[in-house]
């Protein structure tokens, strides 16, 4: 089984390629206290029991593993926010160059760059160009928020808020989190090649899903750790039926920039890699190594 949009291995199947249209210890977006874990957790095989997930190769688990990677980022400094958004800034037209071409999209970056400048690019479709254009949006409202000033935490209403921009272009059904939405209920399908495929879970077991996740997610001690567990976090529980793989790095680096520490990027070079990983992941039931991937990527110089 192949992604529809050329996008390889790791993308789901419901995108249509083309188409032309908090703080920690503070209440999240679900009013639970993410520095006071209940004692009793949720009831998870009576949830499954009835909501059941769709047939796949592999299944969704709600509380997928993960190890608490904080001890390799203990000696990497904050160096502020204004400088992590300056550097990012000089380097955004690469960045949305790489999210492209990750996506499978095969525009250069002197092609990008005409596009954020107003232009149009032979060869592409309207959809191709839109969805760049929706990066760009996302971009500009991660730093918008992250210019407030605020410190961000991974939560429900900064990854809906940018996977608006995200999913806008993408011809989805609904693009709103999967928990809050009936239009499709059961789980996006992620192709794993050969033959294979992941199915997220329910999307009427999704908040609790995320409940819980976030409530784990807060207890990691570095903010560079806790952008990057809930970037794998999110991709593998697929809270919406697309784009969630961007979505999840633009919170990332929400987080990391608005605590001050640079943005992680994945250049395209790694895109084989990058789908390793996440096979693996969504194999195993296992977070670690895609964890470990976008933290191996952050960058280290002065």
């Amino acid at each position: 089984m192949v992604g529809k949009t050329g996008g390889g291995r790791g993308s789901n199947q419901y995108r249509i390629r083309g188409v032309s249209n908090s703080r920690r210890g503070q209440n999240n977006d679900l009013g639970v206290k993410l520095n006071e874990p209940s004692d009793v957790g949720p009831d998870w095989a009576a949830l499954l029991a009835e909501y059941p997930t769709f047939p796949g190769d592999h299944q969704a688990v709600p509380e997928p593993k993960w190890d608490d990677l904080s001890s390799t980022m203990s000696d990497v400094p904050a160096k502020g926010s204004a400088r992590a958004v300056e550097r990012y800034v000089a380097r955004e037209s690469n960045s949305l160059y790489n999210d492209a071409r990750l996506e499978g999209f095969a525009f250069t970056e002197p092609e990008i760059v005409t596009l954020l400048s107003g232009g149009h690019v032979a060869g592409h479709t309207v959809g191709e160009e839109a969805q760049v254009a929706g990066l760009k949006q996302a971009s500009d409202h991660m730093l918008a928020r992250v210019g407030d000033g605020a410190e961000i935490e991974p939560g429900q209403t900064i990854s809906d808020d940018l996977h608006v921009f995200i999913g806008a272009p993408l011809g989805l059904a609904s693009i709103a989190f999967r928990g809050n939405q009936d239009k499709q209920l059961e789980g996006p399908q992620v192709a794993l090649g050969h033959g294979e495929s992941f199915r997220a879970l329910d999307a009427r077991i999704t908040p609790k899903v995320l409940e819980v996740g976030l409530e784990r997610i807060s207890r990691l001690e570095h903010p560079v750790v806790r952008g990057a567990t809930w970037a794998a976090f999110a991709t593998y529980q697929q809270f919406y039926l697309d784009g969630n793989k961007r979505t999840g790095r633009y919170v990332m680096n929400a987080v990391l920039m608005s605590h001050g520490y640079d943005a992680i990027l994945i250049p395209e070079r790694l895109k084989a890699q990058y789908e390793d990983v996440l096979v693996e992941v969504y194999k195993s039931g296992d977070l670690t190594a895609h964890i470990k991937f976008l933290l191996d990527l952050y960058p280290h110089e002065d």
